[in-house]
């Protein structure tokens, strides 16, 4: 994939529909060609949690236009292949689409998935330590250019590795809860893309149940704490472990 767009999405508050800043680098024939940002009004303001994280705040924010605004001056972007490092950023845009009614297609690269599947040797996989191990130049994390930048240059680099065969064959789940798991913890971020993939397909097994029950619970005060994000790595364990034997 020589032309996409890679994207990150900063979010002001727990629903992923709150995109309250958006990163974009887009990338034609291999090379960057335009490296950008902008900030959003969110969708239900800002909390004081994710501020923490991004530093983006509600005066920030105030006077800039709703994601449904801007599509119009945006919407060439999606016209390309999108690429996050997690699938948090296809989840907040498709939140966005469905509460602006802009119908939004797109198609959706993970390259957190990719980074894992290429490069199995990593500790973990998270945007900063594979940006490390291609020696990128150092950037400011939770800013949203800044962490597209990152996300397309590690997408171009990682097209050049082979990928080996998977421990364990499994579907979608099984590669979400892999690229959580990896480096022994679950923060917020990750716990709300959980929480959002299990709301899509609760149906699906008991043990998701189970675990979206115990995700909601912890996350009902929108702060994870410690003890929480270790409650949600030992029962995303033993799920993992109750399918894949």
């Amino acid at each position: 994939m020589k032309d996409f767009v890679a994207i990150d999405f900063e979010t002001a508050n727990p629903a992923r529909v709150s995109a309250c800043a958006l990163g974009f680098t887009v990338v034609k024939d291999g090379q960057i060609v335009e490296s950008n940002g902008l900030l959003i009004k969110p969708v239900g303001g800002h909390a004081s949690f994710q501020t923490k994280i991004h530093g983006i705040q509600e005066c920030d924010t105030a006077d800039k236009p709703a994601f449904g605004e801007l599509y119009s001056s945006l919407s060439h972007l999606f016209e390309l292949p999108l690429v996050g490092h997690s699938m948090f950023d296809k989840q907040v845009l498709n939140a966005l689409s469905d509460h602006f009614a802009l119908q939004i297609r797109f198609d959706y690269t993970d390259s957190a998935s990719i980074a894992k599947e290429k490069l199995p040797n990593l500790k973990n996989h998270k945007l900063k330590t594979v940006a490390k191990y291609f020696k990128l130049p150092s950037f400011k994390h939770h800013d949203a250019t800044a962490d597209a930048r990152a996300c397309a240059e590690i997408l171009v680099r990682l097209q050049d590795h082979a990928s080996p065969t998977p421990n364990c064959e499994g579907g979608e789940f099984e590669a979400l809860a892999a690229s959580l798991l990896e480096d022994g913890e679950v923060d917020y971020k990750e716990a709300y893309q959980l929480l959002y993939w299990l709301e899509e397909h609760q149906d699906e097994s008991a043990d998701f149940g189970t675990l979206l029950s115990l995700v909601r619970q912890t996350l009902a005060d929108d702060i994870l704490e410690d003890i929480e994000g270790q409650a949600i790595q030992a029962m995303l364990n033993l799920a993992v472990h109750n399918r894949c034997k």
